[in-house]
């Protein structure tokens, strides 16, 4: 059954909509029907799950589409809007939807006008690749991309459950996607859980769960030439899956990527979020920053050639990081030594051997993700 409709005048709807949004797809003209009243009022409709009315569009700006309300999209697809995924207001206006198409699930992400065209190429770029979520159809009147309705991401995954073949497959997966960025020249920027979408299914014959990983989230991913050394001046990516560099606002470029999946992988295989502790405190508070940074270097800032090269990357001692970072390794002593990842020994050692490869301090040391894909810890079975 179709959805039910209800009309408004072209006036009112104009005087509710902020100008953005008054040239929407969502918007479509109606013709009157035949046997209705010659003064029956010619407007738009808004599609709603019978019996009630689909609430009118937004009407004032940051508010979300109107669960049950449609948009047409590029591929002459309707797609009916459900409940809002996520939201934000600051530091600018945008949504998460969920949608549906024909019995189909779907997600709708707004995103940031100026950068929709460029959104759009990168990941034109990248669509060949299995192992990366791309957009599956566009609503360029409002800025909209269209991608499948994956099950769950990675962050809501019960990994303590899966076994460890299943947690190699995983990593291994997401692993080949990251590879799959980086030879196109593409940063994602934003590598977290929450940016790994997972969908389940069961082998033929088999009561074999497998997984079906796909790195998303490449609205912050940036294209970089071969000439470019990185980006510099941004914090990016959340507190605990930052690489050293980020923090310090620094050159980042496809190692920085290598190193917030490193913390990922841990995440997987050891069920630990490695930077968290019990003293990290809310990591958008100084002491909480603090800390955290505290934390790579008791796990993976102390090879003094390593942290040498480090403080060369970041244009030397006169740097405030450096001597940030210099004055939390002054706070390691007997009673609060580092605990350095190489010696996790409950932890397998193939394994640490290649994390401590993706965690150098120093960028250029790290292995890309083609050299990880061919460690031996991928070789066991």
């Amino acid at each position: 059954m179709r959805p039910s409709a209800f009309h408004l005048s072209t006036q009112t709807l104009r005087r509710r909509l902020p100008p953005f949004y008054q040239t929407s797809a969502l918007l479509r003209p109606l013709s009157r029907p035949q046997n209705s009243p010659q003064n029956t009022t010619h407007g738009y409709r808004f599609a709603s799950t019978p019996p009630a009315p689909a609430p009118a569009a937004e009407s004032s700006i940051g508010e979300p589409l109107p669960e049950g309300s449609y948009v047409d999209s590029s591929q002459g697809k309707r797609y009916i809007i459900g409940n809002v995924l996520t939201g934000r207001k600051r530091p600018r206006i945008w949504h998460v939807y969920s949608a549906t198409h024909e019995g189909k699930n779907f997600r709708l992400n707004d995103i940031v006008p100026a950068k929709f065209d460029s959104v759009v190429s990168l990941q034109e770029r990248i669509k060949h690749s299995r192992y990366i979520q791309t957009a599956v159809d566009s609503i360029p009147e409002r800025h909209m991309l269209v991608y499948p309705r994956s099950k769950k991401s990675l962050a809501r995954l019960g990994i303590a459950a899966l076994s460890s073949t299943a947690k190699k497959a995983i990593i291994k997966d997401v692993l080949t996607g990251l590879e799959d960025l980086h030879d196109k020249h593409i940063i994602h920027n934003d590598i977290k859980p929450a940016n790994i979408m997972m969908d389940t299914f069961k082998e033929e014959s088999s009561d074999i769960t497998s997984y079906k990983p796909q790195i998303s989230g490449l609205q912050r991913a940036v294209v970089l030439s071969s000439e470019d050394k990185g980006l510099t001046g941004r914090l990016s990516r959340l507190y605990l899956w930052r690489s050293p560099e980020a923090w310090a606002e620094g050159i980042q470029n496809t190692p920085s990527d290598i190193y917030s999946f490193a913390l990922v992988a841990i995440l997987v295989w050891t069920g630990r979020m490695v930077l968290l502790s019990g003293e990290t405190g809310p990591p958008w508070s100084n002491k909480g920053g603090q800390q955290i940074l505290r934390n790579h270097l008791s796990y993976f800032g102390g090879e003094t050639e390593d942290f040498e090269g480090f403080v060369r990357y970041h244009g030397g001692d006169d740097n405030p990081f450096v001597q940030r970072v210099k004055d939390l390794l002054s706070t390691f002593n007997e009673e609060r030594p580092r605990e350095p990842f190489s010696g996790w020994t409950w932890v397998d050692p193939r394994f640490r051997d290649l994390i401590c490869k993706m965690t150098c301090m120093d960028p250029l040391r790290r292995i890309t993700a083609r050299e990880a894909l061919g460690h031996p810890w991928f070789a066991e079975d």
